[in-house]
């Protein structure tokens, strides 16, 4: 189940990541209701929602695949989910009203950083 949390979590970064290397400016629309003002902007949504989500994904899946490695993929899950819950909560005290994606972004964050904790908590129990 341990190594499934990190796969799940990989699979979700690097679906993500092609969507938004594929359809920047769709993908963008869908989850902000806004799209990127120039190329520039296109190109860092590509670099960063794309390119790097892809990247976490492959590196997820990459610790997945090492039983010895597992726990640090839940590791790697909780910073990264609790990392984007802050920042998400930050914006949403700071910057105002959030849409309905931000708020479902913010309780699966907050969900995933739960079970990979516990999984963790369970793993290092159990050695």
């Amino acid at each position: 189940m341990d190594a499934a949390v990190v796969r799940i979590t990989a699979a979700v970064f690097a679906l993500y990541g092609i969507a938004f290397l594929l359809a920047p400016e769709r993908a963008a629309w869908l989850v902000t209701e806004a799209v990127p003002g120039s190329a520039s902007a296109v190109i860092d949504v590509r670099a960063t929602y794309g390119g790097m989500s892809v990247a976490v994904g492959a590196l997820l899946f990459a610790l997945a695949a090492d039983p010895g490695l597992v726990r640090k993929g839940l590791l790697g899950v909780i910073l990264l989910m609790a990392g984007m819950a802050a920042g998400r909560i930050c914006g949403i005290a700071l910057d105002g009203p959030a849409n309905r994606v931000m708020w479902a972004y913010l309780v699966l964050e907050i969900a995933v950083a739960a079970v990979a904790s516990w999984r963790l908590w369970a793993a290092r129990r159990s050695a």
